[in-house]
């Protein structure tokens, strides 16, 4: 067999299991069986309608009763806790045995002797407990104390329906005990069918802490009658109409437990469909539901009453209930059908691509009163036209409107042209026809290049010191109805630029965009000058073509100034760095001192002394060198080019002079440093003029 689901906390219980082992819900193993023939019923809760007062909150989560809160309030010995309202009376205290300083507890401290806890056993852990049928169980119990000693005797916990009460618990040291204990149902509440696990708790009023806790588990039996079946309204009329519905009420109020039962419905003809839902119900303990059955059933003749006898019943393995019910069926005569009509939508069909339109055909019935079964058919005077629909035959309900999809195909115009061919739509039934009329209007879309529009970006473009520019061409089909392929091409007004598309065929979608890279090359123009290049940017199909323009305006920058001061500081650099190393090969240079240039201003010197010459010539180099740079200023660079010239002059004006008085040494790098310096500077001055 299938395991056994709780319907309580859903786990899965073993088949045979009473109760669930996780919540203790009863499960429905000997009253209100959850099976039919054998097979297990998982039902629906339907609609509740009526309940009473049942004991649904689970145990664990009571705090503690008011029969708990009254056995702790019983703090003397010998005195059984008072019964919560609704409760059985307890059970009779003996106190005859326990001594009179034993019945209070002593307020200055615990008695003298050794307490220990009481040794408590159930003579059984299991009971049953049933309205009017309280529960016995015997607690034996033992003092192993050395003094005199009274227990209390409570439930740890108990749930608030259940009643306790217990007899006499004074007991002399070592002495044994059996100690009754009654549980019984509390008055004013339907109690679940349950398996409960209590705890029986037996303390010291000697001393509190000493306790002892035994367990006990107890169970509420399932009780109460299968649930009653009663169906709403027993007697049903239907008028001009096939379907309706009854209610079906089952009541389980008087019962503890949860009843699921199979509902089914028939009829003598055997000809009524029955819809329940739920088929299959589960009505909890204490209450009543209430599922609405839907029903059909064929229709008498025309102006006829017909009566049928249906049988509701709801059942399980535990037993089976069922509940007749009359059902009355009256219709008028028939009524005179209104002649079909039949409308196209859209009446005007206009095609601007292609040679296929879709259309519907609505066929109104709503004038009729029975089923009738039409075909669908069109006709164009011109016999053009090609006719397609989702049904050429139709069976009308009476009352609808019945929507078939139509297709149709024409020839298509010339291009660029239109045509108009009217048609006609006709619904049969093989005695009448209904017609309808529509148009068709076609048109034939124009060659596809004639909508493209090519464009460049940027229109314009300005390039400095390049010779190759790059623009994007793009070609718009967006307004086109097939697909455009296109080759570019391109030329230049002045012949003189080379124009260069990648790719250089598009193939262009229908409402698409496609683009490509056009490269344009041309010769720079001179330097400091500029030149615009006129373009045709050309799209061609074999056959047609559109183009757009573009321009590029190349421009080249003068960079003689910028190479000429590059010249010029490095000329002079040059001869800075050549009038302060050796002129002569090993000789040191020096410069000249200050007694120098006092002899020299008192005509004290000789001048064919080569040792005072050389410091005044580099001297002389160094200021025409810094002149050199200062040219750099202006914008003629005469200065510059003076004073690099001065330098070339004195320096061999110098030599010359040497070897006219003496002879001139082996020269040294300096004195060549100092002249590519002048000749660099000269020729930086000489592109430092501005072109004429």
């Amino acid at each position: 067999m299938p395991e056994r689901r709780c319907e309580v906390c859903g786990e899965a219980n073993d088949p045979a299991a009473r109760f669930c082992r996780v919540c203790d819900a009863y499960l429905g193993w000997d009253s209100g069986a959850a099976t039919l023939d054998g097979e297990p019923l998982a039902g629906e809760v339907p609609t509740v309608v009526e309940a009473v007062e049942t004991s649904a909150v689970p145990v664990m989560e009571h705090s503690a009763t008011a029969s708990g809160a009254a056995s702790a309030e019983a703090s003397v010995v010998g005195e059984p806790p008072a019964p919560a309202e609704g409760a059985a009376p307890e059970a009779s205290v003996s106190t005859e045995s326990a001594p009179a300083e034993a019945s209070t507890a002593p307020a200055s401290g615990p008695p003298a002797g050794r307490i220990e806890a009481p040794e408590a056993v159930l003579d059984s852990a299991e009971a049953t407990v049933a309205p009017g049928a309280p529960a016995s169980v015997v607690l034996r119990l033992t003092n192993p104390s050395s003094i005199v000693d009274g227990y209390r005797i409570e439930l740890v916990d108990p749930p608030p329906w259940l009643g306790f009460a217990h007899g006499d618990a004074h007991l002399m040291p070592t002495q044994e005990l059996a100690v009754p204990l009654e549980l019984t149902l509390r008055e004013g509440m339907l109690v679940l069918a349950q398996r409960v696990a209590l705890t029986v708790r037996a303390s010291s009023l000697a001393d509190p802490t000493r306790s002892t806790e035994v367990a006990l588990h107890l169970t509420v039996p399932p009780l109460g009658p299968n649930a009653s079946l009663e169906v709403r309204p027993s007697l049903i009329r239907l008028d001009d109409q096939a379907a309706g519905e009854f209610t079906v009420r089952l009541d389980n109020r008087a019962a503890n437990f949860p009843q699921t039962v199979r509902l089914a419905a028939s009829d003598t003809e055997e000809v009524v469909r029955f819809a329940f839902a739920p088929a299959v119900v589960t009505v909890p303990a204490g209450q009543a539901v209430e599922v609405v059955v839907a029903f059909t059933a064929p229709e008498p003749e025309p102006g006829r009453e017909l009566s049928r006898q249906l049988t509701v019943e709801a059942g399980n393995d535990a037993g089976r209930t069922a509940v007749p019910v009359t059902l009355v069926q009256r219709t008028a005569a028939a009524p005179v059908d209104a002649p079909l009509r039949v409308r196209v939508e859209p009446q005007t069909l206009r095609i601007e691509r292609g040679n296929l339109a879709d259309f519907d055909v609505l066929i109104d019935h709503r004038g009729g009163h029975a089923e009738r079964t039409v075909t669908v058919s069109g006709r164009d005077p011109g016999r053009a036209i090609g006719f397609a629909f989702s049904s050429e035959q139709v069976v009308l309900e009476p009352g609808a409107v019945q929507r078939v999809r139509g297709r149709l195909s024409a020839p298509l115009p010339p291009r660029g042209e239109t045509a108009q061919h009217p048609f006609t739509v006709v619904v049969s039934d093989g005695m009448q026809d209904a017609e309808a009329s529509g148009l068709v209007e076609l048109s034939s879309p124009p060659e596809p290049i004639l909508t493209a529009v090519i464009d460049v970006e940027p229109a314009s473009q300005l390039v400095v010191n390049e010779r190759h520019a790059t623009f994007q061409v793009t070609v718009d089909n967006r307004r086109g109805f097939e697909a455009l392929e296109v080759r570019l091409e391109g030329e230049s007004e002045d012949g003189t630029a080379r124009m260069r598309f990648e790719p250089a065929q598009l193939v262009v979608p229908p409402g698409g965009v496609a683009g490509a890279r056009l490269i344009v090359e041309a010769p720079r123009p001179e330097p400091s000058e500029s030149a615009t290049r006129r373009m045709r940017v050309i799209a061609t199909d074999g056959l047609r073509s559109i183009e757009a323009p573009a321009a590029l305006t190349q421009a080249t920058a003068d960079r003689r100034p910028i190479i000429g001061r590059v010249l010029v500081i490095l000329g002079g650099i040059l001869v800075i760095i050549g009038a302060l190393a050796e002129w002569f090969a090993g000789f040191t240079p020096f410069l000249p001192s200050i007694e120098l240039i006092g002899a020299i201003a008192r005509g004290q010197v000789n001048l064919a002394d080569l040792a005072l010459t050389e410091p005044a010539t580099r001297t002389l180099v160094l200021l025409f060198a810094a002149l050199m740079l200062l040219g750099m200023i202006g914008r003629s660079g005469r200065l510059t080019r003076f004073a690099a010239i001065l330098i070339v002059l004195l320096t061999v004006g110098w030599l010359v002079f040497l070897a006219i008085v003496a002879v001139v040494p082996p020269l040294g790098f300096g004195l060549v440093l100092v002249w590519v310096g002048a000749v660099a500077g000269f020729v930086g001055g000489v592109l430092a003029r501005a072109r004429g």
